[in-house]
């Protein structure tokens, strides 16, 4: 039974992680609210905020926290289509244990643009860029990432549990090995011991009979 409930949380983490919800809306960054695309995961906030990093670093980019968010510069977001974004970012989470929830808040921008200082076209542009072709394939694409990201993350621990297996495995074996050198050598002394003792009774019985009256 364990076995196969084993397996099948290991088959489990090959899927997707989707999120449950993703809608338009404003995220706050540095007193000034932006557009941004939200999705909702059921998935814990520390392990979400590194799964994107993971995404964003096999995209090529470099993810920094900065006053609040993450940021990615230059990155592109689709191997598919030859267009760079500025990529900020932040997860908030709820919930432990076997029920998280986790609300990730995407904003974008154009490369070099400094999204403080927007005007209201500029507002409406970087709209358009959550809609924009690359954006959405990457979007789709997050669940698998965070999927794939997940799956890695349980190689890794379970990497690690073989390896203190067979550390403890051959820390047993140079003890077994330990005991049987001993066991050995504490055979060798017994023999030598034994013999020794034989040759001392055989010299005391050939003493004590010479107190032994001749008839």
């Amino acid at each position: 039974m364990l076995l196969f409930l084993l397996i099948g949380s290991i088959s489990q983490g090959q899927h997707p992680i989707d999120p449950i919800r993703a809608y338009d809306g404003m995220v706050e960054y540095q007193k000034i609210q932006q557009p941004a695309r939200l999705f909702e995961f059921r998935y814990a906030e520390k392990d979400l905020e590194d799964a994107l990093e993971s995404i964003f670093q096999q995209l090529g980019g470099s993810v920094r926290f900065y006053k609040g968010m993450h940021q990615c510069r230059q990155v592109r977001l689709s191997p598919a289509e030859n267009r760079y974004f500025d990529v900020y970012y932040k997860v908030a989470g709820i919930g432990k244990g076997s029920t998280p929830v986790s609300t990730l808040s995407i904003v974008l921008a154009e490369t070099g643009e400094d999204i403080l200082i927007r005007s209201s076209s500029a507002y409406e542009a970087a709209r358009v860029l959550l809609s924009s072709k690359p954006a959405l394939a990457f979007f789709d694409s997050l669940g698998a990432g965070v999927g794939a990201y997940e799956l890695d993350k349980r190689i890794a621990m379970q990497e690690d549990v073989v390896r203190k297996a067979e550390k403890r495995q051959s820390d047993l074996y140079r003890k077994r090995q330990r005991l049987e050198s001993e066991l050995a050598d504490n055979q060798s002394d017994l023999d030598k011991v034994k013999a020794e003792l034989e040759r001392a009774q055989g010299v005391l019985s050939q003493i004590q009979s010479l107190k032994r009256p001749k008839s």
